[in-house]
């Protein structure tokens, strides 16, 4: 078994790595606004479509009650309007992985129950997006991006310390934003 695996990656990694290709690695930058690190990228399968993968990861606590804890994995196809990294694309994509918040009180009495209840669990999900690149340099494009989609969360919560509740496992299946951002884009084998 592991043989045949070793096997399709071998000869996924070979197809990717035709000379003609296009590759791009990006983060974003929304993302780090709010301290978790991420990185993505991103290679062309012809003159109008790409595959993009983008991966973040957050391990903070904030004091001693105050979680954001996660991590996702998003891969998407998209297709370019134009020619691919040039201005408008639209796309779908997976989204999955896990997660666990709690403790702390949002502004605008956002989400109210965060400020008593962890919740930790996993999501998987499927979406749309648009984005856009603007040029830069013929290495650099800044891309803005949005999506929508369903996810399925399955989760427990928890009250924090001195609560009297118990906890409650749940599963929803949420319409929510999959995709936010503002990314640095660098595109290697750049013919612009």
């Amino acid at each position: 078994m592991n043989r045949k695996i070793f096997l399709l990656l071998l000869a996924l990694g070979c197809s990717l790595s035709v000379p003609a290709q296009q590759v791009a690695l990006k983060t974003n930058l929304l993302y780090w606004a709010t301290a978790t690190p991420n990185i993505g990228a991103e290679v062309a399968l012809s003159k109008h479509s790409t595959l993009s993968v983008s991966a973040n990861y957050n391990p903070w606590t904030i004091g001693s009650d105050n979680k954001i804890q996660h991590w996702f994995i998003q891969p998407e196809y998209r297709y370019w309007l134009c020619e691919k990294y040039t201005r408008s694309y639209f796309g779908v994509h997976l989204i999955g992985g896990e997660f666990e918040v709690g403790g702390f009180k949002l502004p605008f009495g956002l989400f109210k129950r965060l400020q008593n209840h962890y919740y930790k669990g996993s999501a998987i999900g499927a979406g749309i997006s648009y984005g856009y690149h603007f040029y830069i340099s013929p290495h650099w494009n800044l891309e803005a991006m949005v999506g929508v989609g369903l996810v399925r969360v399955k989760y427990h919560a928890e009250p924090v310390s001195g609560a009297k509740e118990r906890y409650q496992d749940r599963t929803r299946i949420l319409p929510v934003p999959t995709e936010v951002g503002v990314s640095f884009v660098y595109l290697f084998n750049s013919r612009k």
